[in-house]
């Protein structure tokens, strides 16, 4: 909805208002920086000077005080850097609000940051509580939480900004629904190498979700392209802005790669958040699994099980079950079982092994075998009239020697592996010197039977993404070791990449997380309507509402060879440039396949992604299907042929491979699969 000139020149008056507060703080901010710089160093210049003549209690105390100034000066530093960045970009949203039982109407401006000159606000934090009417209401009756209660009223107008470089480009009112116009204007933009916020865009739906600080534990089902990775990193900023006490060091993400980490690595400076913490799976679990150095990851999972080399799919399925953790629970009861101890005699003084085993295996049952070994050793002392601080570990030593207690994880795995229960479903070969992937999570968990689970209570919020990946043993071994942290996980049943376990829903996880709450995401924002359509057909499903509007591109299903595949795909990127795509990948089903389209088109202007650390950094790549996960593109070819084809269980794979594209979309050699489905 357009706005008269009156609006319109008042709107520019505003934006040069704040655009003179924000030169005014950062003045003064550039000014106490200086100051503040000057005395550290004078401080450290004095300190220096004076050392010999400073007590050890003198000493602290200049250093806390040096340490305090620093700070401050660094928080000095970050806060005008937000307002630098304010100063290209202040605000992009406004409501007018009445407040019930008051006359004033409330002109209350949305930006990445507050600004504010004294107790004058001139925009609201997008976190701040009034902020939520923007986001959540259209033009009528609204609400709000805030420290002194609920406060209601109605929305007079809405309106919505585009300034760049501290110039307003666009002033309308709108209503943020679905056919807003700077929302298609926002979808329809090229998009790029690493993620951007959706501040200025967020929906209802993503907004509950973001701001959802009463749930402890938050399971989301989205479908592809409804803004899951966005609405989790916008949430981490949320939660950072209300809980004073929570830092960047307190906050994980389980992402699935490094490629994806390095995608979205962006976001939260952009929102004007440090990082938080980032690692995969397989990365964090490996420093459990010491000494072994060379552990399978993810990525190089489905490289095997989707590679040219073909696998005993059985057995990974089997060890992927959720009964595969009943069965080592079995073991591991048994192996307790058979674990044997001898007499300790001291003087006249007799611990038989009976009762050391009845400490082991009934007084100290529900701790890890380490820690039931020092307790009992600290039992014995006592008996033994002996001093626990000098004697405990003596006695600890002599109870393992007279006894066969195992305290190596990889012996006792590979006892499994080769026992008879084992080997009545499957018979494989487990080396400790390569560890492959499904087999990190039985081994974890017999090491941490073994040494218990540790406890990282610095990790207070845990995010996950594409959870559908995680089996609920990976699931529950994460809870356990963060057993005190808040956990929101994100994921779409249909984007299961794995194709030996996958859910039903993502409701199962309430088995792991009680007293959880399930949300779904139901429109998607990246795919065009006939992509959408296209991707639909391959699982035969019906579920994904597309935003973007129609962008009368086809869906272009072709048929090549090896001779005329470099010729006809150097046409569709010249055509996809012609139609304004600039970001394209080609996407293979396999590294195989992504090396051998990357010799045939033999340009330099192509990076070839082959591992899980490579950084995107050019407009167009060959990529493998499995890498491709969680990113987005603005074209996107996808390439197959006779020997790297999608079969009936892989056919999420290719459904995520599909739904990477933003606006066109081009198939060469459709998998059977999908033709099978149309006949």
């Amino acid at each position: 909805m357009t706005i008269t000139k009156e609006e319109l020149e008042n709107e520019k008056k505003y934006l040069e208002t704040v655009k003179k507060v924000l030169t005014k703080n950062i003045k003064s901010l550039k000014s106490s920086i200086e100051g503040k710089e000057n005395y550290i160093n004078e401080m450290k210049r004095f300190m220096w000077d004076n050392l010999s003549d400073y007590t050890d209690e003198e000493r602290a105390i200049a250093l806390s005080e040096t340490d305090n100034s620093v700070d401050i000066a660094n928080m000095s530093i970050e806060s005008l850097s937000k307002y630098e960045k304010a100063l290209k970009s202040p605000y992009f949203g406004k409501i007018t609000f009445k407040e019930d039982n008051d006359d004033e109407e409330m002109k209350i401006y949305l930006g990445i940051s507050s600004i504010q000159d004294g107790f004058e606000f001139y925009v609201f934090d997008w976190r701040a509580p009034i902020s939520s009417l923007f986001y959540n209401y259209e033009v009528g009756r609204a609400k709000y939480d805030c420290p002194d209660g609920e406060i209601t009223g109605e929305i007079l107008s809405k309106m919505q900004f585009k300034i760049v470089d501290g110039n307003l480009l666009r002033c309308f009112k709108s209503n943020i629904n679905i056919d807003d116009e700077y929302l298609q204007e926002i979808l329809a933009n090229a998009s790029t190498d690493k993620m951007k916020n959706i501040v200025s865009t967020i929906q209802r739906e993503q907004n509950l979700i973001i701001r959802n600080d009463s749930d402890k534990y938050l399971i989301v089902q989205g479908i592809a392209g409804s803004g899951k990775t966005s609405v989790a990193l916008h949430r981490i900023a949320y939660l950072l802005y209300k809980d004073i006490k929570l830092t960047y060091n307190n906050v994980l993400i389980l992402s699935p790669n490094d490629v994806f980490s390095d995608y979205i690595s962006d976001v939260l400076p952009e929102l004007g958040e440090h990082n938080v913490l980032k690692t995969t799976f397989s990365d964090f679990t490996s420093s459990f699994l010491k000494p072994c150095k060379n552990i399978e990851n993810y990525s190089e999972f489905l490289e095997r099980i989707y590679g040219t080399n073909r696998i005993d799919k059985e057995v990974i399925r089997y060890k992927m079950s959720d009964e595969y953790k009943d069965k080592i629970n079995l073991f591991i009861n048994e192996y307790e079982n058979r674990i044997h101890f001898s007499s300790i005699k001291q003087s006249d003084i007799v611990v038989t092994k009976e009762e050391i085993q009845e400490l082991f295996s009934s007084k100290y049952k529900k701790f890890p075998y380490k820690e039931r070994i020092e307790y009992i050793s600290n039992d014995i002392c006592l008996r033994l009239h002996l001093p626990q601080k000098k004697y405990s570990n003596k006695v600890k030593k002599l109870i393992l020697e007279k006894s066969n207690i195992s305290f190596n994880s990889f012996d006792l795995y590979l006892e499994f592996i080769n026992s008879d229960e084992f080997i009545k479903q499957h018979k494989c070969e487990f080396k400790k010197e390569k560890i492959n992937y499904e087999d990190i999570t039985p081994l974890l968990y017999i090491y941490f039977k073994i040494n218990g689970f540790p406890n990282y209570s610095e990790i207070r919020q845990v995010v996950i993404d594409e959870v559908q990946d995680y089996t609920l043993f990976q699931m529950e071994i994460l809870k356990s070791i963060f057993k005190n942290a808040s956990f929101t996980v994100l994921g779409d049943i249909n984007q299961t990449i794995n194709p030996y376990y996958s859910y039903n829903s993502l409701k199962m996880l309430a088995d792991i997380f009680t007293n959880c709450k399930y949300l779904e995401l139901s429109k998607t924002y990246r795919s065009s309507e006939e992509i959408i359509e296209y991707s639909n057909r391959i699982l035969d499903i019906d579920n994904a509402c597309s935003v973007r509007k129609n962008n009368n591109i086809p869906v272009e299903i072709k048929k090549s060879t090896d001779k005329d595949i470099k010729e006809n795909i150097n046409s569709d990127i010249g055509l996809m440039h012609d139609n304004g795509i600039k970001r394209i990948a080609i996407i293979t089903k396999d590294v195989y396949a992504a090396k051998k389209i990357y010799k045939k088109m033999n340009n330099e202007k192509i990076q070839l992604i082959t591992s899980p650390t490579d950084s995107l950094n050019s407009e167009l790549i060959i990529i493998p299907s499995y890498l491709s996960k969680g990113l987005e593109f603005d074209g996107v070819i996808v390439y197959n042929d006779s020997n790297t084809n999608y079969e009936e269980d892989e056919k999420r794979l290719y459904y995520v491979v599909c739904t990477r594209a933003q606006h066109q979309l081009s198939v060469y050699n459709e998998p059977s699969i999908l033709r099978l489905g149309k006949n």
